[in-house]
């Protein structure tokens, strides 16, 4: 095989390997939910409070995952967060059908004011995303993923040790008209086809 040959397949090869595990991000909840089939499932945890010790579950149509923290969650009837400063908020996604998750995700001090500090997600297809909102309009993040999310972890830090709490908001879980990986897989079959191409045309 020639070196051009080996170059292309190579490509392919890891252009499908990194398919399912880079997922695309969005800072627009309308860009974001117009990517989404039809049965989405949002949680704006309106009226929840006094969450129990563990992982909180919630389902809503074909979704199911749970919300939880080391030292437990905290709901004020508005928001979801965690029930000690500085802890992270997992949620798990048990339904396993997960290829798109979207949300606010922010911080907030004790009386559940809004507080500006760095969050970073972490998704279980390696995807981390970290910034810095603002205002509350500027906390949506959503992921559209090539495989199933399993998982997303949210970290709040503000560099100095200070009172807060991670939370989140409108959190919305849904799938896509076909899991971007096969978009991706594709391209790579036709970098593999162009390349044994020009290999039988020599």
């Amino acid at each position: 095989m020639k070196p051009v040959h080996r170059l292309a397949t190579a490509l392919a090869i890891a252009a499908l390997s990194t398919a399912a595990s880079a997922a695309t991000v969005y800072t627009s909840s309308s860009d974001f939910l117009s990517k989404l089939l039809p049965g989405a499932y949002t949680e704006n945890f309106n009226g929840l409070s006094n969450t129990p010790p563990g992982a909180v579950p919630f389902s809503g149509g074909a979704f199911s995952y749970t919300i939880s923290a080391p030292q437990d969650t905290y709901a004020d009837g508005d928001t979801m967060s965690t029930s000690q400063i500085m802890d992270d908020l997992t949620i798990d996604f048990t339904s396993n059908n997960v290829y798109a998750v979207g949300g606010n995700f922010f911080g907030v001090d004790f009386q559940g004011a809004f507080q500006s500090i760095m969050i970073t997600l972490t998704l279980s297809d390696g995807t981390v995303e970290s910034f810095t909102p603002a205002s509350f309009g500027g906390s949506f993040r959503g992921f559209i993923s090539g495989e199933a999310i399993t998982s997303l972890n949210i970290h709040g830090s503000d560099g100095l040790n200070q009172s807060f709490y991670a939370a989140l908001d409108n959190l919305t879980v849904g799938t896509v008209p076909e899991p971007a990986s096969l978009a991706l897989a594709g391209v790579a079959l036709a970098g593999l086809a162009a390349a044994r191409r020009r290999r039988n045309s020599l």
